[in-house]
């Protein structure tokens, strides 16, 4: 008996190959589609995350691979001691992983508009057992209750195109740094709102920030700006 051998065109049912095309391109133009009405929404009304959505944006797998929290600490250029502000913690995710790193005498002071979200980030403080992390109920755009001065370095985590006005929370942060210390902003091109890289530019010259160096690429740009001189 002669086993003949098959080939993986052969194990489809007439029609079916053409079928799940279709299906596959269908998915596709929905998902463009959704992103299209997502971005224009977004575009003309500007809302934080809500904090019910907190933990599952934080926990997806695909976030600790495409945007690590390394890559945060590298632009930091983190070291013991340190006194770090983060505008818009959210739920703590990349909080956490930088208060470990400035451990043992670091603090970083977690600025975040909602309370549910202040509320997440102690939970996860209590579960990861960290203790250099002092939450802050404040709105970006308007006044931050910190002194002058205060941080080494400021970052934020696809947060700064969801504030109406983009300059005028990066004039609370140059406020809030010492004259030598660092700005750091992040960026992801599957969030809603990504911002190019000249945009981001844009806002911070604005404010009175230059950029001194990226890390990352387009589709994830890290962008580390100094005080103008």
């Amino acid at each position: 008996m002669v086993l003949q051998r098959l080939a993986p065109e052969d194990f489809w049912i007439p029609g079916v190959h053409w079928a799940i095309e279709v299906v596959i391109i269908i998915i596709l133009i929905l998902f463009l589609w959704v992103c299209v009405c997502v971005r224009s929404i977004r575009y003309f009304w500007k809302f934080p995350m809500p904090a019910v959505m907190g933990n599952a944006i934080a926990a997806g797998p695909y976030r600790s691979r495409v945007q690590p929290p390394s890559m945060i600490i590298q632009a930091l250029e983190v070291r013991s001691g340190m006194k770090i502000v983060e505008i818009g913690c959210g739920s703590g995710f990349y909080t956490i992983a930088v208060a470990k790193a400035i451990q043992p005498a670091g603090i970083v002071f977690a600025v975040d508009i909602q309370q549910g979200m202040l509320d997440k980030l102690k939970a996860r403080m209590e579960k990861e057992g960290v203790e250099n992390i002092i939450p802050v109920l404040a709105d970006a755009e308007g006044h931050i209750p910190l002194d002058d001065g205060t941080a080494d370095a400021v970052f934020s985590i696809a947060v700064l195109p969801e504030i109406p006005d983009p300059p005028r929370a990066l004039l609370q942060v140059k406020r809030l740094l010492k004259d030598d210390g660092i700005y750091v902003n992040a960026e992801l091109l599957l969030d809603p709102d990504f911002p190019l890289r000249k945009t981001v530019v844009k806002w911070a010259q604005q404010a009175g920030f230059t950029l001194k160096r990226q890390l990352g690429s387009f589709f994830r740009h890290v962008l580390v700006f100094i005080k103008e001189s």
